[in-house]
C-alpha cells in the first residue's frame, strides 16, 4: 500500500524547473526588498519575511530535487 501511494504521488508531483526558478527569483527579490528596511516590531513585516523565506527555501529544495532526479 505504501508503495502504491508513493508511486501515485510521484506521478502526480511533476514540478517544472522554470516555475521553480520564477518562484525563487521573485521571492528572493521580495525578501531582499523586505530586509533592506527591517521593522521587526510590525507583525505583518515578520509574517512577510517568514513567508518569503519559506518560499525561497521551498523553491531551492524543489530545484535541487528535480535536478538530482534527472541525473
Amino acid at each position: 500500500m505504501y508503495g502504491t501511494v508513493r508511486d501515485s504521488l510521484e506521478d502526480w508531483y511533476n514540478p517544472s524547473i522554470e516555475s521553480a526558478v520564477i518562484v525563487l527569483i521573485g521571492s528572493s527579490f521580495s525578501l531582499f526588498l523586505l530586509l533592506t528596511s527591517p521593522d521587526f516590531t510590525n507583525p505583518y513585516y515578520v509574517f512577510g519575511v517568514g513567508v518569503m523565506g519559506f518560499a525561497v527555501v521551498f523553491a531551492a529544495l524543489m530545484l535541487i530535487s528535480v535536478l538530482l532526479k534527472r541525473r
